[in-house]
């Protein structure tokens, strides 16, 4: 079967590679953010960053294929092109984890938890909320403007999009299709960002075993209310847990330095090779434990013998929110919907594949438009907002103190 074969996968990463290498040199802007960013303290991990988001569109690229043919949405039959998708989301998992437990083990109880909560804020939402918005539009034009459900219910709707469910906007079927439910990830990442300082308090600032029974009380409530409507799966969780070990892995001189020697760099790619042709899922046990071994490696340092390093792979790194958010979108728009306009099938393959080519290079362009435009004035709105929550508190408490 054609939608099995990994040169698709190749050709796709090639052109991807290549769009990023040409905004490099054709755009100053791009090229002085990566030099402005320089080397951070986990390079290999932004450069993995852009290959998982665009795996993700790739997967989901060969799954909108076999819909076309076949009217069924399910993963794609060829262990690779599945795991493109579970596999890179399960890293994504372990990236976060990684992250942000390195930075609570460093920080300790200096860890500043206000800024974490509006960085995160303003990390997710400047780019989502256009989406959404999008969503919502591109629905009631398909309708012609009718609005079929009470307004209390499509108010609901609009609450459960904010808060990354994705239920059916206004009676339109699989609402998510338009976007290929991406947003499901999300509520994972909440869930792990809510419940950390609640697991900092057990397993970090061990407090008494009243607070200890307490936070995990907590944690277990926040479990179920975050999966209110579509239940967090625990080995999905699991995931998380690869990044948290890393997280104690770089903190031993000894095993970093063993981590970055060409052994580990083999051992690493042997590790990521099986689990991701061996396995059909990839949040069951062993391909979880040979994606941490894969992890623990890159999080080291190891740059996988200069596959990690190329300007236009960490640029790719840069990007990769808006490219795992906004490639469902795209997908549905070049090839669900502009064939009804131009009149071609994108069931042929003939058709099928230049048009993913083309969405390949087209998510690079459109993907760095929305980092540069979106997302980085959105972070950097994050940290002003920070500095204005600070100032007014320091206002206050200087009033109070004149007061008395």
């Amino acid at each position: 079967m054609t939608e099995t074969n990994p040169l698709i996968a190749l050709v796709a990463y090639l052109l991807a590679i290549v769009t990023a290498a040409l905004l490099l040199r054709a755009v100053p802007k791009i090229a002085r953010h990566l030099q402005h960013s320089g080397e951070s303290r986990y390079a290999s991990i932004d450069g993995l960053r852009g290959y998982l988001a665009f795996g993700v569109f790739v997967h989901h690229s060969i799954i909108t294929w076999i819909f076309l043919r076949t009217g069924v949405i399910d993963f794609p039959p060829s262990n690779f092109y599945s795991q493109l998708g579970q596999g890179s989301v399960a890293l994504f998992f372990m990236i976060t984890g990684f992250l942000f437990w390195s930075r609570l083990l460093a920080q300790g109880r200096n860890h500043d938890w206000l800024a974490f909560a509006v960085s995160r804020l303003f990390r997710l939402y400047p780019l989502y909320l256009p989406l959404m918005l999008i969503v919502f539009v591109s629905v009631f034009y398909l309708q012609n403007w009718e609005l079929k459900d009470s307004a209390l219910r499509f108010a609901g709707q609009i609450l459960a999009w904010l808060t990354f469910d994705r239920p059916d906007v206004n009676q339109y079927h699989q609402t998510g299709m338009l976007i290929s439910n991406v947003t499901w990830t999300l509520g994972y990442e909440v869930f792990f960002y809510l419940a950390l300082p609640l697991t900092a308090m057990v397993f970090i600032y061990r407090g008494s075993w009243l607070q200890v029974v307490l936070c995990l009380i907590g944690i277990y409530a926040l479990y179920q209310v975050i999966g209110w409507e579509h239940s967090l799966k625990k080995h999905f969780l699991a995931s998380f847990l690869g990044g948290i070990g890393a997280a104690y892995w770089v903190r031993r001189p000894k095993l970093v330095a063993w981590s970055q020697t060409r052994m580990a760099g083999i051992i690493a790619l042997i590790a990521l090779a099986i689990a991701f042709t061996a396995y059909s899922r990839a949040f069951s046990l062993m391909p979880l434990l040979l994606m941490s071994v894969f992890f623990v490696i890159v999080a080291s340092g190891h740059t996988l013998f200069g596959a990690l390093k190329p300007r236009s792979i960490r640029w790719l790194g840069e990007i990769s929110y808006s490219t795992y958010l906004l490639h469902g979108l795209l997908l549905w728009v070049m090839v669900q919907r502009l064939p009804h306009v131009l009149a071609i099938d994108t069931r042929e393959t003939w058709v099928f594949l230049p048009m993913m080519a083309l969405c390949a290079c087209l998510l690079i362009i459109i993907s760095s438009l929305t980092f540069l435009y979106i997302e980085k004035p959105g972070i950097n709105a994050g940290k002003h907002f920070l500095l204005w929550l600070r100032q007014g508190r320091m206002t206050k408490n200087l009033r109070e103190r004149t007061a008395r």
